[in-house]
């Protein structure tokens, strides 16, 4: 088997602080058989790279960082309404508790604390809060 290592990593400044940053990462392995073609391999790296990509995406949204750089991303500044429509600090920090008390893992996870639209989450607690009331 060939074991294939992929890293990816972000730093990025702390709004308010000179010369701080955050660094964000994630890593995987994988496997190809010994038989793959190069084709193979290069299509393994793209997955494992577009998941890793996602991590990070997914990390650097949790911890209210605004991907000004990324293609997909708006300027908030431009977009009044978009910065009206956020997710609140307040609804961030409960998703964040809810899904860790929740035991809540996975695409889920990602799922939940990419929420970026202030309707979106009030759903999400709604429906996480729900849930949590049938456990207990």
């Amino acid at each position: 088997m060939i074991k294939l290592t992929g890293n990816v990593s972000r730093k990025v400044p702390i709004p308010g602080t000179e010369y701080s940053s955050q660094s964000f990462s994630a890593g995987m392995e994988t496997e190809v058989g010994n038989d793959a073609s190069i084709d193979e391999v290069h299509g393994k790296f793209k997955e494992m790279y577009a998941v890793l990509e996602e991590a990070i995406k997914a990390q650097l949204m949790s911890n209210g960082v605004c991907l000004s750089g990324d293609n997909n991303s708006n300027n908030l500044e431009s977009n009044p309404y978009q910065r009206e429509n956020m997710i609140t600090p307040n609804q961030k920090r409960l998703i964040e508790k809810l899904v860790k008390e929740q035991q809540i893992f996975g695409k889920e996870r990602l799922r939940l604390l990419g929420i970026t639209s202030k309707e979106e989450a009030k759903k999400e607690i709604k429906d996480l809060l729900a849930k949590g009331n049938r456990r207990w």
